[in-house]
Order: C-alpha cells, then sequence, then structure tokens
C-alpha cells in the first residue's frame, strides 16, 4: 500500500507493507485526509506540537476488524479522533484533556495511508464515529478542525454585537467566522490572498476583509473585543494588544513554529487586563458538537474543498496547500 511519509523535511510518497491487526484492533482503508496546517508545520518547518506522522482529518471505511470487537461492523462508514484522552488524570479533571500524557497518535502508521490501523485505546475511548449518512467523505474530514474551533469557544465569553478581528482566513479562520456569525457578532477577515477574501464575501461571512501587509490598524485601536490569531504568524500578536479593547481576549488557535518568540508590551497586555488564551485539538465531546453543528445549521462542506489529490499525487496537492494561495481545502483521496 502506498502512505506518506516526512523525509529531509519533505512530502514522500511511499510503498509499505500493510499492518498486522491484533483480536482488539480495527483496520480502516482511507477514502479521503484534509491537509491541515500542522501537517504542513510539521514536514517543511519545526513544529511546536512535532510528529512524523502526516494526515489526521481522515475519513474511510472500516475493512478489517479483530475478533474482540462487537461494535463496529466491516464496511461502516467512519472519521476518527487519533487521540483520546484518559479521563482520569489531573488534566482531564481540569477540563484539560488534550495535555493528558494519553493524548498521542494511536494511528499506525499514520493519516495519510491506503490503510492504517486504529488501536485498542481509540476503541474502547470511543474515538470512532459513524460518518452521517447524507456527508460524503470529503466532507466528513472538516469535522475534525471544526471540532477544533468549537472547542476554543467554549473557553472565551462573548456577548451578542462584540466585534472580533480573525487573522488569517483559510478553513479555520472561515470556521471561526462562521461561529462567530452565528453568535451574532461583528466580525473582521484580515487576510493576504484575494481569492480567500472574495469567497468570504460570496458567502456573507463579514462585510470588511483587511489586508494585514498594508492596512493602518491605528483606527481599530481599542475597538475590537475578541482577536483570533487563525494563523502561525505570532507577530499580530503585537496588532491585537493595541486594536483589543479593554478586558479583551487574544484567542491564539493557529500552531506556531517551535521557539517563535516575540516581543510584546506587558504594559499594555496589563494595564488593558488583557487575556491571551491558547487551544489546541479536540476531544470526543467536540467531534460530537462539531456533527450536530454542521446539522443544525445545514452547513454544505464541499464548497470549502478547492483542490482534491489522489494519494499518489499527495507531494503535489501538499505543496498547494504550502503555498497557500488560491485554495482553501486540499483532500487527499485514496481507495476510491
Amino acid at each position: 500500500m502506498k502512505i506518506v511519509s516526512i523525509k529531509l523535511k519533505l512530502p514522500v510518497v511511499e510503498d509499505y507493507q500493510e499492518e498486522i491487526y491484533h483480536e482488539n484492533e480495527i483496520i480502516i482503508k482511507l477514502k479521503a485526509c484534509g491537509i491541515c496546517g500542522s501537517d504542513i508545520g510539521n514536514i517543511f518547518e519545526n513544529s511546536s506540537k512535532p510528529t512524523s506522522k502526516i494526515g489526521h482529518e481522515i475519513s474511510g471505511v472500516i475493512s478489517e476488524i479483530g475478533s474482540k470487537i462487537k461494535d463496529y461492523k466491516i464496511g461502516e462508514r467512519v472519521i476518527i479522533n487519533h487521540h483520546c484522552p484518559c479521563e482520569r488524570c489531573y488534566f482531564c479533571q481540569h477540563g484539560n484533556e488534550t495535555m493528558c500524557k494519553k493524548f498521542t497518535e494511536e494511528i499506525e502508521p499514520c493519516g495519510l495511508a491506503e490503510k492504517f490501523k486504529i488501536s485498542n485505546w481509540i476503541i474502547e475511548k470511543k474515538g470512532i464515529f459513524k460518518i452521517p449518512e447524507k456527508m460524503s467523505f470529503n466532507e466528513a474530514t472538516m469535522i475534525e478542525p471544526l471540532a477544533c474551533c468549537l472547542r476554543s469557544w467554549n473557553k472565551i465569553q462573548m456577548q451578542k454585537k462584540d466585534s472580533v478581528m480573525i487573522f488569517g482566513f483559510g478553513l479555520i479562520g472561515i470556521f471561526h467566522s462562521i461561529i462567530a456569525n452565528q453568535k451574532q457578532l461583528k466580525t473582521i477577515i484580515v487576510d493576504d490572498d484575494d481569492f480567500r477574501k472574495q469567497f468570504g464575501k460570496n458567502e456573507k461571512l463579514s462585510q470588511n476583509f483587511l489586508n494585514f501587509k498594508n492596512e493602518k490598524f491605528e483606527k481599530y485601536n481599542e475597538e475590537i473585543d475578541l482577536c483570533i490569531i487563525a494563523n502561525h504568524d505570532v507577530s499580530c500578536l503585537n496588532v491585537a494588544v493595541k486594536i483589543l479593547r479593554k478586558g479583551g481576549t487574544i484567542l491564539f488557535f493557529g500552531e506556531p513554529r517551535a521557539n517563535s518568540i516575540i516581543k510584546l508590551d506587558m504594559s499594555l497586555i496589563y494595564s488593558k487586563e488583557i487575556k491571551i488564551i491558547t487551544s489546541y485539538s479536540a476531544t470526543n465531546k467536540d467531534f460530537i458538537d462539531a456533527m450536530e453543528f454542521i446539522s443544525k445549521h445545514n452547513m454544505d462542506l464541499s464548497k470549502f474543498i478547492t483542490h482534491e489529490f489522489k494519494i499518489e499525487n499527495a507531494k503535489e496537492g501538499i505543496k498547494i496547500a504550502k503555498d497557500g494561495k488560491n485554495r482553501i481545502k486540499v483532500i487527499i483521496s485514496a481507495n476510491k
């Protein structure tokens, strides 16, 4: 079978021996995998959450089941939460499940493989979810990133008509803008890609679209209640601390690269009582919340997919995802 690996900071499509599964494990045949910004960071740069595996926004079909598995059937269409917490440790008991020591990858050899094995840990923790009947495999890959976004909103408090400025308008920024609109917030989008900004205008996700490189942000000083950093550019923080209203919040959602260091005016952060919150990944509950959100708001996820490549051509798809121009979501498909 074919998998996508990282070799010398480049993606490589290579042949790999199929995993041998045991009585309490499951084999999934991949149908689709979304390329996440964290994948790009892990391949080409030094990630703050490093991994040697590519692919976690995954959907597929159960193809083999261990003899002791009773809750699933061959042929079921599923998505997977590739890491699940223990639900018992200090972090889990304090609502920080994604910090749990057991919150580690439990898929072999990786998510971007024609077939992969799901460990018994994920099965026991119920990290496998059936795809809604009318949802395609491609659309199902976006449940995971939406779940991550929804989890982050549980950490902040906003009121109707509050203002939010979102830095970065890839799929994550789009999801944050959709959530903000559902909460009836005033949304401002910051992105330098004309294609994505036009998409946002067409979808009426905001009436205000700014360009980060040449915008004069001074006119927004102390007018914004929430700044969401939906990219890995830490320089956005210096803008955020100035434009935020007193008591405002920064949600740093995009994964910064390793050793990202920035000078911040702590006197501003202190005197304005600015809160800086981070959010990483998603729990099983967040997956369920994401599927309910999609159903409740009748979301058409297919319109976010701008590129699709077969796994044999994954390198080309990953390059487009890395370049970031004229794209929203890149999907790698297999076994179709």
